[in-house]
């Protein structure tokens, strides 16, 4: 709802319930008792709720609004200064336009009556007012956090596409500076996947989410890389099925799981490491034993909370991690 429109909503409503005894006494109830009690008329009543009606836009107006635009010192006593002021000039006015009107019958008020109900409007219509200030300065609080959250989580991916990781990059060239010497045909295939690889990172830089099967693409060649490393003491087994190949997930997801595999745990002779890419339930699972490095410093989790924090702004969802004494396994979601 509009700020117009809520002031409209709110000045309507004040206008009428303060006049709520008249439009009784005027339409529901007849006789000599009542008629003393309060006199009244069609016109003065119409009159009155019109009045009402104006003061208390106005007063929201400001308030709401035009207060905002003020460049004053001491805002305070601004503040309370004008709505005095807006409170003076419409009670003198309403006065001088009473007395005007019903100079020759009884309906005129008493105009310290008046000013008191005019005053008694003020105070709830500045109440209300510094209420829906408060309520959306927090709306705005929230609205900035998230989009300074979501400004720190794209920065963090543009970071992370622009480097993948530079200890990757530095044992794919040693990688490469071997295979140049001993297979020049397997070193052509090295620079053909490294190259792919990068250019995936430069082309999907503006992409939050890409399909399945162009992950896919991306993370063989990923794994290529790395297995020209680890020989064949690093194996993937990918089983996923076709008609989840068209669903979505943010940018190298898949890639910093397998990051994270390769880099937590041993990769020998005698522990070779098995990773398993497979689909549940829609779900594609990423699954590998666990076999701690020697030296191993406990993860901090630090990459599948910023993973997490990815999924849960760009598809409302959150991924789910696994892990018993024997495996570890990350589930995401797709869309």
């Amino acid at each position: 709802m509009t700020t117009n429109r809520l002031i409209l909503i709110i000045a309507t409503s004040f206008s009428l319930l303060v006049n709520i005894p008249r439009i009784i006494f005027l339409f529901g109830s007849e006789g000599p008792v009542m008629n003393s009690l309060l006199e009244v008329s069609v016109e003065d009543t119409i009159f009155r709720i019109v009045m009402l009606f104006g003061f208390s836009y106005i007063v929201l107006k400001f308030n709401l609004l035009w207060l905002q635009k003020l460049r004053v010192k001491h805002r305070v006593w601004a503040y309370l200064g004008l709505n005095l002021l807006i409170l003076l000039v419409w009670v003198l006015s309403f006065t001088l336009v009473n007395d005007l009107i019903y100079s020759f019958n009884d309906y005129s008020i008493n105009p310290r009556l008046n000013a008191f109900v005019y005053f008694f409007v003020m105070v709830m219509l500045l109440i209300i007012s510094r209420a829906i200030l408060l309520n959306n300065q927090s709306k705005l609080d929230v609205i900035e956090k998230e989009r300074l959250k979501q400004q720190s989580l794209q920065n963090e991916l543009a970071a992370l596409r622009n480097q993948v990781n530079p200890h990757f990059l530095f044992n794919s060239l040693n990688s490469l500076s071997l295979l140049v010497r001993e297979d020049q045909k397997a070193a052509g295939k090295f620079i053909n996947k490294l190259s792919f690889l990068y250019r995936y990172i430069l082309q999907s830089k503006d992409q939050d989410l890409v399909t399945v099967k162009e992950e896919l693409k991306f993370l063989e060649s990923y794994v290529h890389l790395i297995k020209e490393r680890y020989r064949d003491n690093f194996n993937v087994n990918i089983h996923i099925n076709d008609a989840l190949l068209q669903k979505k997930l943010p940018t190298l997801a898949l890639q910093l799981l397998m990051e994270n595999a390769v880099k937590h745990n041993e990769i020998s002779n005698d522990k070779p490491l098995y990773v398993d890419v497979f689909d549940e339930g829609g779900w594609l699972v990423i699954k590998n034993k666990l076999q701690k490095r020697t030296g191993h410093i406990e993860s901090t989790n630090t990459g599948l909370s910023n993973l997490n924090t990815r999924f849960k702004l760009q598809m409302d969802k959150n991924i789910e991690i696994l892990k018993d004494d024997t495996h570890f396994s990350v589930k995401i979601p797709l869309v």
